[in-house]
C-alpha cells in the first residue's frame, strides 16, 4: 500500500492500480458502481485505462473508508465535496461548526443533568444509611 502516489504515466492499467491503492480489482470494479468520480476511460481492447487523478480518488475513497473508518455513504458524500467551490466548502464548514456548537451544548446540558442525578442519588444514599445506622 502506498500512502504517497507519485504520477509516473499518463496511464494506468488495472493491475497497476491495484498494485499501486493495494486494492484487490473486483474491489476496484465496485467502485466505478459507486463513486460517480471513478470513470476509467477504456482502450481499444476494451481494457480499463485509469489516470493520475483516478488514482487519487481510489487513494482517497480508501483513506476515508479504511483508515478513517467511514461508511460507504458518508464516504460518497465526502467524494461529492471532493470537487467542491470555495463558498461550498465554506457554508459546509459553518454549518459544521453550527452543528458542533448544538452538540456541544446539548454534551453539556446532559453532563449537568447527570451530575444533578448523582447528587440526588447520593442524598437518598446518605438517608437511607442514618435510617439504618
Amino acid at each position: 500500500m502506498k500512502k504517497n502516489f507519485e504520477a509516473k504515466k499518463l496511464y494506468y492499467t488495472i493491475g497497476e492500480v491495484s498494485k499501486i491503492t493495494g486494492l484487490p480489482a473486483y474491489l476496484l470494479r465496485s467502485w466505478e458502481n459507486e463513486f460517480s468520480q471513478l470513470a476509467p476511460s477504456r482502450n481499444a481492447k476494451g481494457n480499463r485505462t485509469y489516470t493520475n487523478k483516478d488514482i487519487s480518488n481510489i487513494l482517497s475513497i480508501k483513506n476515508f473508508m479504511y483508515d478513517q473508518g467511514y461508511t460507504l455513504e458518508r464516504t460518497k458524500a465526502l467524494m461529492l465535496g471532493h470537487d467542491a467551490s470555495p463558498d461550498q466548502v465554506e457554508a459546509t464548514n459553518q454549518l459544521l461548526r453550527a452543528h458542533q456548537t448544538s452538540i456541544k451544548e446539548q454534551i453539556q446540558a446532559n453532563q449537568e443533568k447527570r451530575k444533578e442525578t448523582l447528587l440526588e442519588a447520593k442524598s437518598i444514599f446518605e438517608e437511607l444509611l442514618k435510617i439504618l445506622a
